[in-house]
C-alpha cells in the first residue's frame, strides 16, 4: 500500500471544487439565517455525488472535507456512513493516508465533545448507531466514562458546531429500511451538511428515503465514466462469457467446473500479458458464491475443490465470507501469492480489488446491484498498469464469467440483466462495452407436430385420406354408412371417434404383463348369439404348439450380464474411452451492443464422472429384466481383464467413465450384446397346444389355407389383405397360415433386448423352410407414411430374430404393392427393400 498521497484527476479536482462549494453555500446560508437552520439542510444541504466504481470517490470525499476545513465560519465534525463493517476500517485507512489534515475518530471509545477540532471525521456503520444490536445501544448510552452517541452531538450544537454527514455507498441504506434510516437521520443526526455517495443511484430508493426524511437532493455531481477511463481509474470495456461447447458434451460436463476453468484460462492470459510487458502484478480472479442453504452443502467448499481439481493449487486460493471472515481480508487485494479469491455477495460491495481482472458468478440470483458493484471490482486499474492503459486489448478489459445459464434464469434473463446493467451506467457515461460469451440459447424441448403422443389420432389432411380411413372404420362396422353423406367436419369427428375406440379395443389394457392362462376347453361352454365354433383343420398337418421364447431363467442373470459385459466390451470402442478426459469447447468474445469484432478461445474441459454417470443411467435403464446395479459392475470386470491382458494401466474410475461413454454413444451396441447374450440364453417353450376352436363371428369368410378354414375378426385392412395375399398362393410355397394374436398364451413370440415381447402378425407353415414345422413369421405394416413404421419399438423389433423360427418377414404396401422391409444399419430405420415374394419365405435370411 502506498503511503504517497495522490495527486486528483482532473475530473476529481472538479468534483472536489463544485462539492465543496456546495458546502460553501449552504454554510454561509447557515450563517444568513439561523433560525431556519433544519429547514435549510433539508431543502439545500443535500449533495449527490454519483461516480463510477473505482473512480476514488472516497478520496474524493476525504478531499471535501479537508478543503472544507477551515473555510467555513464555524468548525464541523463529520459523521461518515459506511455499509459494512469492512468498508469501515478501508475507508479509515483510506483517510489517515491521503486526507492527513482529518482526525480519524473512533465512535466506540471516543465520545466526548470536548477536545472536538474542525475536520474530526468518526466512521462507522448505519447499525453501530442506529440497530438494536447491543453495540448500538452502547454507543447511545451515556456512562459514567463516556457520553452518548446523542449527548456528544448535542454538546457539539451548543459548542457551534455544524454537523456534516457523508454515506457512501448511499444507494444500500435507502432499501427496504429507509423508514428507520429517516427516523435516526432527522431526529437524531440532524446533519447541516449531507453527502450522498455512489457508483449505482437507485432513484427509487432515494426517492423512498427523500420523502421519508423530507429532504430534497438539491445537488447531484455526476462523474462520466469517460473521464474515468481517461484518466486511467477505470478498464475500457467489459466483457460477459458463457461457454459453447461442442455438440453432445454439455451434459457430460460440469458446467460449473467448466465456467470456473474458463475463468482461470482467461486468468492466466492476462497474467501472460502481464508478463510480456514485464509489469511485476500478479492478477486475482473472483469468484463470487451463493449463501449457504440450511443443511446444505458448503457452496465455499464446493466451489474450492473444483478450482483445485482444474488445477489451482490450494494455497493461491483465499476466502472470505461472513461465516468465515479473513482478519486480513483487505490485504488480500496485495498478496500476489493470492490467485482466486472466493466471496459471498455481503462482503463484496465496495471492498477494492485493483488486480481483479477476472470474476465468475456462480450464485443463482443476479439483480441490478451484481452488474453494478460487483463487476465493478473488476473496473479498477492497478496503478502499474496505468503505463500502458488504452493500448492492450487483453488488459484493458474486465472479464465476467456466470455459469451455466439454466442454472440462473437462463440466458435471456442474464442478457437482459446485463442491458439493465449498461443503461445504469449510461446514465454516468457514454461508453461501456459488455460482451457476452454463448453457447446459443437454453434448449427447450417444443411440440412441433412430428412427435405427437402415441395416442393422439390426427383428423385427415386430404379428402383422399378421409374416404380411405372412414371406408375402413364402416366396414370393420365401428362407424355407420350414412356418415358419408354428412359435412366434412362431422366425417372427421367421426374418424377419430372411431379410430380411438378402434385403438383402445385393440390395445392390451395391460402392455406387457404375464399372460394369464385361459380355458382352452371351449366346446363345453355354449357360444354367445351371433357366434359359433370354427375348429383347427387336421388337414393341414399344423403343428400342436408354437414354440415360445421366454426370457433366460432368473436364477443365471448373474452369468446372462457376464455374457454381455464380455460381448459389449468386445464389440464396442471402449479401450479408446478410457483416456478421454477431457472435450474441446470454445469461449467466443462478442459485443452485445455494438459490432465489436467476434474473439474465440480454444478451452479444454475436463469431463466430469459424476454428469457422465447421471446421464448413463438411460442407457442402462431400457431392460426392466436387467438390473443395472447387476450390468455395470459385470462390464467393468470385463473391461478390467481386457486391459490387464493389454498391459493398459487404468484405475477404477476411469473403467466407470469409458463405460459410462460407451454406453452413451454405442447405445444400439449395447443392445446388440443384450440380444446375442439372451439369444445364448433364452429358453423355447412348447407346453401351450395351439387352440382346438376358434371362437368368432357367424358367417367370416372362408379361407383355403387359414388353420381355422376362415378369416378372423378383428384383422385390420392390411392385416386381411395380406392373408388374402397368403391364401391366393399358387406356387406351393403357402401350407397353411394363422392369425398369431398378441398376449395370448399359446402365441409364439421374441423377446427384445428392452425386455419386451414381440409377437409377429403370422406364423406360416412354408414348404423347403429348414424351421421346426417350416414355419415362418410375417410382421404387417402400414406404408409408412404416419411415421408409426419406424418407431423406436418397431426398430427394435426388426433387428431381432426367433431363436428356432430365425429370421421375422417384415412387409408393408407401397403403391399398392406388397414390398419387403429391412432394417438398414447405418440409417438406423426400416426401408423398403424389394416386391415381397411369396417362393422368398423358404430363405432364412
Amino acid at each position: 500500500m502506498s503511503e504517497t498521497r495522490h495527486s486528483l484527476a482532473q475530473f476529481q479536482l472538479k468534483a472536489v471544487d463544485g462539492i465543496k462549494g456546495v458546502v460553501q453555500r449552504v454554510a454561509a446560508m447557515h450563517d444568513r439565517a439561523p433560525s431556519n437552520r433544519s429547514q435549510i439542510a433539508l431543502k439545500s444541504g443535500v449533495t449527490l455525488l454519483q461516480s463510477p466504481t473505482g473512480s476514488g470517490k472516497t478520496l474524493m470525499l476525504g478531499r471535501v472535507l479537508e478543503g472544507v476545513r477551515g473555510s467555513l465560519s464555524r468548525p464541523t465534525v463529520w459523521f461518515w456512513f459506511a455499509p459494512y463493517a469492512g468498508l469501515v476500517a478501508q475507508t479509515r485507512e483510506a483517510l489517515v493516508e491521503q486526507c492527513g489534515s482529518l482526525r480519524v475518530r473512533d465512535l466506540n471509545r471516543d465520545r466526548e465533545s470536548i477536545g472536538s477540532r474542525d475536520g474530526d471525521v468518526f466512521v462507522q456503520t448505519w447499525a453501530a448507531v442506529a440497530a438494536s444490536n447491543k453495540d448500538a445501544r452502547k454507543v447511545r448510552r451515556s456512562s459514567e466514562s463516556s457520553l452518548s452517541f446523542d449527548d456528544m452531538l448535542a454538546n457539539l450544537r451548543a459548542s457551534g458546531f455544524f454537523i456534516g454527514a457523508v454515506i457512501d455507498e448511499a444507494h444500500l441504506n435507502f432499501g427496504a429500511s429507509a423508514a428507520v434510516a429517516a427516523e435516526f437521520f432527522l431526529d437524531h443526526i440532524r446533519p447541516d451538511f449531507t453527502i450522498l455517495a455512489t457508483a449505482t443511484p437507485n432513484d427509487d430508493k432515494l426517492e423512498a428515503f427523500e420523502k421519508k426524511a423530507g429532504i430534497e437532493v438539491a445537488s447531484r455531481y455526476t462523474v462520466a465514466r469517460n473521464d474515468v477511463v481517461d484518466a486511467g481509474l477505470n478498464k475500457v470495456g467489459l466483457k460477459l462469457g458463457v461457454i459453447r461447447f461442442n455438440e453432445g458434451d454439455e451434459k457430460l460436463i460440469d458446467h460449473e467446473q467448466a465456467t470456473l476453468q474458463a475463468a482461470w484460462t482467461q486468468h492466466m492470459r492476462v497474467k501472460a500479458r502481464l508478463a510480456e510487458h514485464e509489469i511485476s502484478v500478479s492478477p486475482l480472479m473472483l469468484v463470487q458464491v451463493e449463501d449457504q442453504g440450511k443443511g446444505g452443502d458448503d457452496p465455499v467448499k464446493r466451489v474450492r475443490d473444483k478450482l483445485i481439481e482444474i488445477g489451482v493449487a490450494e494455497h493461491a486460493i483465499a476466502t472470505h465470507t461472513s461465516g468465515e471472515p479473513d482478519p486480513d481480508f483487505h490485504t488480500l487485494a496485495y498478496d500476489p501469492d493470492k490467485h482466486v479469491l472466493i466471496f459471498k455477495v455481503a462482503v463484496a460491495t465496495g471492498f477494492d480489488a485493483p488486480r481483479a481482472w477476472t470474476l465468475v458468478s456462480v450464485r443463482p440470483n443476479r439483480g441490478k446491484e451484481f452488474g453494478l458493484q460487483i463487476v465493478g471490482r473488476i473496473m479498477r486499474v492497478h496503478p502499474l498498469v496505468r503505463k500502458i492503459h488504452k493500448s492492450d486489448p487483453i488488459l484493458d478489459n474486465g472479464y465476467v464469467l456466470l455459469t451455466d445459464p439454466s442454472l440462473q434464469l437462463g440466458l435471456e434473463a442474464a442478457v437482459e440483466e446485463l442491458k439493465a446493467v449498461r443503461s445504469s451506467i449510461e446514465m454516468l457515461t457514454d461508453r461501456l462495452d459488455i460482451y457476452e460469451v454463448d453457447g446459443g440459447p437454453p434448449k427447450m424441448e417444443v411440440n412441433d407436430g412430428n412427435r405427437q403422443s402415441e395416442y393422439f389420432i390426427r383428423p385427415p389432411v386430404t379428402s383422399e385420406e378421409r374416404q380411405v380411413r372412414l371406408a375402413l372404420l364402416i366396414n370393420y362396422g365401428i362407424v355407420r354408412h350414412d356418415v358419408r353423406d354428412m359435412p366434412d367436419a362431422e366425417q372427421d369427428a367421426a374418424i377419430i371417434k372411431g379410430e380411438s375406440w378402434q385403438r383402445m379395443v385393440q390395445t392390451p389394457l395391460f402392455g406387457d404383463l404375464p399372460e394369464v392362462e385361459r380355458p382352452t376347453n371351449i366346446q363345453s361352454t355354449a357360444p354367445r348369439v351371433g357366434m359359433r365354433h370354427y375348429s383347427l383343420r387336421g388337414d393341414l398337418n399344423l403343428p400342436k404348439a408354437l414354440l415360445r421364447e421366454l426370457p433366460p431363467d432368473p436364477s443365471k442373470l448373474n452369468d446372462l450380464v457376464d455374457d454381455i459385459a464380455r460381448d459389449f466390451c468386445r464389440s464396442a470402442d471402449v479401450i479408446a474411452l478410457l483416456q478421454r478426459k477431457l472435450s474441446k469447447a470454445h469461449m467466443d468474445l462478442k459485443s452485445l451492443f455494438s459490432s465489436e469484432s467476434l474473439e474465440t478461445i480454444d478451452l479444454r474441459l475436463r469431463l466430469s464422472n459424476a454428469r457422465i454417470a447421471e446421464q448413463a443411467q438411460l442407457a442402462f435403464n431400457f431392460n426392466d429384466s436387467i438390473d443395472p446395479r447387476l450390468l455395470k459392475p459385470a462390464l467393468v470386470r470385463a473391461l478390467r481383464q481386457i486391459v490387464d491382458d493389454r498391459g493398459i494401466e487404468a484405475e477404477e474410475r476411469d473403467l466407470r467413465r469409458a463405460i459410462d461413454l460407451a454406453a452413451m454413444m454405442e447405445p444400439e451396441t449395447l443392445k446388440d450384446a443384450i440380444k446375442t447374450a439372451q439369444a445364448r440364453q433364452v429358453r423355447v417353450d412348447a407346453s401351450e397346444p395351439v387352440p382346438e376352436i376358434y371362437l368368432g363371428p357367424d358367417g367370416l369368410l372362408t379361407s383355403a389355407k387359414g388353420a381355422y378354414g376362415v378369416f378372423p375378426e378383428r384383422l385390420n385392412n392390411e392385416e386381411r389383405d395380406f392373408a388374402r395375399f397368403l391364401d391366393a398362393d399358387t406356387t406351393g410355397t403357402v401350407k397353411w397360415w394363422l392369425r398369431n394374436p398378441e398376449n395370448e398364451t399359446w402365441a409364439t413370440r421374441l423377446i427384445l433386448p428392452s425386455g419386451h415381447r414381440f409377437f409377429p402378425d403370422f406364423v406360416v407353415g412354408v414348404n423347403g423352410r429348414a424351421t421346426p414345422d417350416t414355419i415362418a413369421l410375417i410382421e404387417i405394416k402400414d406404408d409408412g407414411e404416419t411415421g408409426r413404421l419406424n418407431s423406436d419399438r418397431n426398430v427394435e423389433k426388426a433387428r431381432v430374430q426367433h431363436r428356432e423360427y430365425k429370421n421375422v418377414f417384415w412387409t408393408f404396401r407401397s403403391d399398392g404393392t406388397w414390398v419387403r422391409g429391412r432394417y438398414a444399419e447405418g440409417l438406423h430405420r426400416i426401408v423398403e427393400q424389394d416386391r415381397f415374394e411369396i417362393k422368398e419365405l423358404v430363405y432364412l435370411a
